[in-house]
């Protein structure tokens, strides 16, 4: 005859075990809040069940907010960086750094000396603002559901970044030229900066002419989105399993 030992509930196994052991994973998210001394787990114990999983590896870093994984796709990280209508071409790479997953891509883009890629990459983050606006004035439905409110530009942020790409990515004059490979689209651009210069408005034509340099061949589907593919690739999700030993 052999005597069975009483199963404990989650809260007497807690209370019975001093050390804390590994035990049930299930027993400890349901601790709401831990406040038993101070432990090297208590950012853990104090995880409450009805958060988020997907969220669990950036609840466990260093407080900063960071996608458990990369952008599925490269208009995905765009959005993610979240740009603001004041970015220029001396802040770029700042703001590209401030994003976790844009950092790494372009890290990524630098150790491989892909030097093209990395122009596109600057180019696709300094015209989000446009981007938004031309969205905003179309009424076109918000991309990938967000619910972030575009919002339309003022006349002088449209002048102002529509000069700083042409100049820094399109102008004959520039180090970094896109390869553009629409010459027609190129010769309206340039008449539009010449436009500008002269001191006319810029018209809405104009920004969304600017914003198809985008998905011109040469900058997208034979440029930087296959790269961004092969980025996917070699940068998995980090598992919950992996996750949790992290942590413990």
């Amino acid at each position: 005859h052999i005597e069975r030992t009483p199963e404990l509930s989650c809260s007497e196994e807690w209370e019975n075990n001093a050390e804390f052991p590994m035990g049930s994973l299930g027993c400890l998210l349901q601790q709401n809040i831990y406040s038993h001394g101070k432990s090297l787990l208590s950012d853990f114990y104090e995880f409450e069940l009805g958060t988020d999983m997907g969220n669990y590896c950036s609840f466990a870093g260093s407080g900063n907010k960071k996608a458990p994984s990369p952008p599925h796709t490269l208009e995905e990280l765009l959005y993610e960086v979240g740009v603001k209508d004041d970015i220029s071409a001396a802040t770029v790479d700042q703001v590209i750094g401030s994003s976790p997953w844009a950092a790494k891509f372009r890290q990524y883009l630098k150790s491989r000396n892909l030097s093209g890629d990395e122009t596109i990459l600057r180019f696709l983050v300094l015209i989000q603002p446009l981007k938004s606006c031309a969205n905003f004035n179309n009424n076109h439905a918000q991309i990938l559901g967000h619910s972030k409110i575009h919002h339309g530009l003022t006349e002088s942020d449209r002048k102002r970044l529509f000069m700083d790409i042409f100049d820094t990515f399109l102008s004959e004059d520039s180090e970094d030229v896109l390869p553009l490979s629409n010459q027609a689209l190129w010769g309206d651009l340039l008449a539009t900066s010449n436009a500008i210069k002269a001191g006319l408005p810029v018209s809405m034509e104009s920004i969304i002419e600017i914003i198809q340099v985008r998905k011109d061949p040469g900058v997208w589907d034979e440029g930087i989105e296959p790269t961004y593919m092969r980025f996917l690739k070699q940068a998995p999700p980090p598992t919950l399993t992996a996750c949790i030993l992290s942590i413990l």
